[in-house]
């Protein structure tokens, strides 16, 4: 117990670390990281339990039931992150829902079609955690991406807008352009691994003895799928809400 104190201890030491950087330098989200350090601590711990727990039952309807949890817990997250003005709170919530149970479902699928993921809960758990948990990511980044795009670029939405050009059509012109942003984490982690990080999927396999050709390729199947969460999870939310409710420009740079 005293172990795991003292890890806990030098973890807080990072996150004090940043926090008096942020009230240094007035940066602002010292207060959502202490916050989400207590609760993510807090989490974790809660669901370890909770999957040694369930993993005793071994029923096919607990696995989709944990999916079904990651699905709305990262929906919530990401429809968090969405803070342009003149979208219903509640259409906003079940497009992002629909945008990342429907892509992470079909990755799934895919994965569980080239033998990667078992019917089984320690595959589905993990699996399902890392695929939906890409597609949350991008989605924050999208919003926060698109809301600045709006702002910035809202002369020229509002000419495209007086030359007869549609909702759609200016949303395209958009989001050529945050795309890019969007997709700069998982492009990296692809260039990285295995040069200046080793993914921990590739690592536990290794550990329990899977042949280093087999693990590679897992590991590659399962970045492959991030790539497509980061892309077609923020294409298809954005591409709903606008064909749905429109294009709305924000006012103001507050949060």
């Amino acid at each position: 117990m005293k172990h795991y104190l003292l890890v806990v201890v030098i973890s807080y030491l990072f996150i004090l670390a940043v926090v008096l950087f942020d009230r240094k330098f007035s940066v602002g989200m010292w207060r959502e990281i202490l916050t989400s350090s207590l609760l993510s601590l807090l989490q974790l711990i809660l669901i370890g339990f909770a999957i040694l727990f369930f993993l005793n039952f071994k029923h096919p309807l607990i696995n989709v039931l944990f999916v079904i949890f990651f699905y709305v817990n990262g929906s919530l997250i990401a429809f968090r992150r969405f803070r342009v003005s003149g979208y219903p709170k509640v259409s906003t919530f079940l497009v992002v829902f629909l945008s990342i149970s429907l892509i992470s479902s079909f990755s799934l699928l895919l994965l569980w079609l080239a033998g990667i993921l078992k019917p089984k809960a320690n595959s589905v758990i993990p699996l399902a955690g890392i695929v939906t948990a890409a597609g949350m990511r991008s989605l924050s980044l999208a919003f926060k991406y698109f809301r600045t795009r709006l702002l910035d670029l809202e002369e020229i939405i509002l000419g495209m807008a007086a030359l007869g050009a549609s909702d759609i059509e200016i949303f395209k012109f958009i989001f050529r352009q945050l795309i890019d942003d969007i997709t700069v984490p998982i492009r990296d982690m692809l260039r990285s691994a295995g040069i200046v990080h080793i993914p921990g999927v590739m690592v536990g396999l290794l550990i329990a003895g899977v042949l280093p050709l087999k693990a590679a390729v897992i590991q590659f199947a399962i970045l492959s799928v991030m790539v497509f969460q980061f892309t077609f999870v923020p294409a298809l939310s954005l591409f709903l809400l606008v064909k749905r409710i429109g294009l709305k420009i924000p006012r103001g740079y507050s949060d």
